[in-house]
């Protein structure tokens, strides 16, 4: 089996890179990975964060016709180190939710890709493997459930 990937297809064995995420990284890193991502969902503004839940923020950014940008990031908390820091807040998990045109965007820029919403749509995926800075984790790309014409692009540690 194949994955279709920019204008080749790649064997399931051989793992995608990706140019940043936030896994492996704190909070604030994250808060940093959000604000660069939404520079490629033209009209979106942050409308929201929501840190309710333990261990887990979201941010949702709106555009003028309503829609949605949701990316969440999920994370644990390390125990203090000998050299006397606290515990702090480690991200393990990220999900990047949208209209189709805006994921393929984000996924473009991700990948250094250049596929086009329609490749997108047959290049949906579970659990595949990808690399990052040298370690491997583990991505899903999908249609939402959350509202039809949307995507999500999920990563999270294997």
């Amino acid at each position: 089996m194949c994955l279709a990937t920019n204008a080749y297809c790649q064997a399931e064995e051989e793992t995608l890179v990706v140019r940043v995420l936030a896994l492996d990284t704190s909070v604030i890193i994250a808060k940093r990975f959000s604000e660069k991502i939404v520079e490629f969902a033209p009209g979106y503004k942050l409308a929201f964060v929501d840190n309710e839940k333990r261990h887990f923020v979201r941010y949702v950014y709106k555009n003028e016709k309503n829609e949605t940008l949701r990316v969440d990031y999920g994370f644990y908390m390390t125990d203090g180190d000998e050299e006397g820091r606290g515990k702090r807040a480690v991200v393990n998990y990220q999900s990047i939710s949208g209209e189709l045109s805006v994921v393929t965007n984000i996924y473009n820029f991700l990948f250094s890709s250049s596929l086009t919403p329609e490749r997108i749509m047959t290049s949906s995926t579970m659990g595949s493997p990808v690399s990052f800075a040298g370690k491997n984790f583990e991505y899903t790309l999908l249609p939402d459930d959350y509202e039809a014409g949307y995507w999500v692009l999920t990563f999270r540690n294997r």
